[in-house]
């Protein structure tokens, strides 16, 4: 008697990844072999080693930013983004380790800086000539899978545009179809007139060769549904895909995890757990301890000017909310002449009389902020992170906001993604302050290397002298 169905979803087949992997070290050991010949160069065992070293890492380092697993749902751009990313972690850990073994002087400088150019652009152009072969055997109708979509939801037009605007997925939509009729007010309104047919239409289509795939996208209450459809197409030669509605829920950096057999869906969690905690706190002491050596005589100088312009302490200490809603002192160079931490707490506002003339100055500098790279240092702060509001601030919007503690799941950081786009200052209505709260939820939920390391580079460009900062 045939085992019950237990319900479990077998893992992906992993042969297209490890081959795509294999690939990929394989280029970075080509991309040496090929600098060593047009050098004139004699590969050497260093070199085997070098390049075996610089291939592991990049692969780790591959898988840990998901090069592989978007391997086909990434535009080109995107994909090479990540190359470069991965590429150039590689290249610093394996620099660093021929240095640690003492054996950065046995490999020619220029071998080295050839390599660290031939490789990306072999990994680059590598992944250009398989698009394009791809795209071309599509063109000649190979390589192509036709494919409709079940439920007339949210979700169904979500998925019909991203099918319709990723042309690389291989995937040609053929249409939406539903039971419901245009008078059933549960569907969605923009797809109305879109619909194909209802699901004997379907059926139709799949048995005459024109249907090669059907994603479901019917909500997850619709379960009899869903069981009912998945049992009519099972007997046809077509590939059925479930779509789980998961965006009915408010979700914060969701991530599938296994336990034994058993795939479950992490709804509400921080993007800096194991491996990504400890890269975002290594950037975080780095940089920040890399910034106070260079601005040790600013802050000095700032100190004195602050304290010779006006009474009261250099250092203005303020409650905020931070890490796991936990309590912490942030510090800035005082620019008022009050030093305000109460309940009776009063935003800045242009032209107000409680700013010194020095601290004007400092604000629109954001030199204020400078001492923020202690907190930093000391682990309640991130460089790059939600803006802290003070306390009394934050209980003010919490219950005004959905989502607004969902900021608090991470350090807060002394920029961040709703600074570096304009939403910085005051927040003086209630929709600048749902604007902040939109991008740093869209910062955790999109958190990266490659992004915090974008927005400190516009927090340059942009940040120092700013007309919201007052």
């Amino acid at each position: 008697m045939a085992d019950e169905n237990t319900g479990l979803i077998r893992p992906y087949s992993g042969t297209l990844v490890e081959l795509s992997r294999a690939l990929d070290a394989f280029l970075i050991v080509l991309s040496l072999w090929l600098t060593t010949k047009w050098l004139g160069l004699r590969w050497t065992h260093l070199c085997t080693i070098l390049s075996l070293h610089a291939a592991l890492i990049f692969i780790v380092a591959a898988s840990y930013h998901e090069l592989y697993r978007s391997w086909r749902s990434d535009p080109l751009h995107v994909e090479s983004t990540r190359i470069l990313l991965c590429w150039g972690i590689a290249a610093i850990v394996t620099g660093s380790t021929a240095y640690v073994i003492d054996q950065g002087a046995s490999f020619p400088h220029e071998l080295a800086w050839r390599w660290l150019v031939a490789a990306p652009v072999i990994l680059v152009t590598t992944r250009i000539s398989i698009r394009m072969a791809l795209r071309v055997a599509r063109i000649r109708g190979h390589n192509f899978r036709r494919t409709a979509i079940v439920g007339s939801t949210r979700i169904a037009a979500r998925l019909a545009d991203t099918i319709k605007g990723a042309p690389w997925l291989g995937l040609r939509f053929v249409g939406i179809y539903d039971d419901r009729d245009s008078q059933d007010t549960r569907d969605y309104p923009p797809l109305r007139e879109l619909i194909s047919g209802n699901i004997d239409a379907l059926i139709k289509a799949a048995e005459e060769g024109d249907v090669d795939c059907v994603y479901i996208t019917l909500p997850l209450r619709a379960e009899l549904r869903i069981r009912d459809l998945i049992d009519r197409l099972s007997e046809l030669p077509i590939s059925v895909l479930y779509v789980p509605d998961f965006f009915v829920f408010n979700m914060l950096h969701a991530q599938w995890q296994q336990i034994g057999n058993l795939h479950i869906v992490n709804v509400v969690t921080t993007p800096f757990l194991g491996v990504s905690g400890l890269t975002k706190r290594l950037e975080d002491i780095v940089l920040s301890s890399l910034i106070l050596c260079i601005i040790a005589i600013p802050l000095a100088l700032i100190a004195v000017a602050v304290k010779v312009t006006s009474p009261g302490p250099v250092i203005f200490r303020q409650r905020r909310f931070g890490l796991n809603g936990k309590e912490f002192e942030i510090w800035k160079f005082r620019t008022m002449t009050v030093t305000e931490d109460g309940a009776n707490f009063a935003q800045a506002k242009p032209g107000d009389a409680r700013i010194t003339p020095l601290g004007n100055f400092l604000r629109r500098t954001s030199l204020d902020e400078l001492p923020q790279f202690i907190n930093v240092l000391q682990g309640h702060m991130s460089i790059v992170g939600p803006r802290p509001h003070p306390v009394a601030l934050d209980e003010q919007h919490r219950s005004l906001i959905p989502r607004y503690y969902f900021r608090h799941k991470i350090r807060p950081g002394i920029t961040g993604l709703a600074q570096v786009n304009g939403f910085r200052g005051q927040t003086d209505t209630l929709d600048k302050m749902q604007k902040r709260i939109e991008y740093d939820i869209e910062y955790i939920d999109q958190w990266s290397l490659l992004l915090d390391f974008k927005i400190i580079l516009l927090t340059i460009l942009r940040g120092f002298i700013n007309k919201n900062a007052y």
